[in-house]
């Protein structure tokens, strides 16, 4: 199963849509990645050295709109699950690392 760990600091961009529906954005992905990703697991983490205080099954993902704050970013729609929380970071941990990479 596909997941992705994504630093989100201080839960900016994380918005209940309708519990236990969530947005999270805005992520400089290609369009053919986060399609990849519908079905897998998001982590959000406010540090790489600290366990994911957020996550979920990404549902499906938009483009940002014009009025947004990042136009043309991906907005993942993500379904909150408790297993998403508490994990370990996964991936690329350089200090520039905002992402761990697309984990299979």
């Amino acid at each position: 199963m596909p997941r992705i760990h994504l630093v989100c600091r201080n839960r900016k961009y994380l918005t209940e849509k309708s519990y236990p529906e969530f947005e999270s954005g805005f992520w400089t992905l290609y369009e053919k990645e986060a399609t990849g990703l519908i079905g897998g697991m998001l982590y959000l983490h406010d540090k790489k050295t600290e366990p994911s205080y957020f996550g979920g099954r990404i549902a499906g993902y938009r483009l940002a709109a014009l009025d947004e704050p990042r136009p043309g970013k991906i907005v993942f729609t993500v379904v909150a699950e408790d297993t998403g929380k508490d994990v370990a970071w996964e991936g690329d941990t350089h200090p520039m690392a905002w992402m761990g990479g697309i984990l299979s």
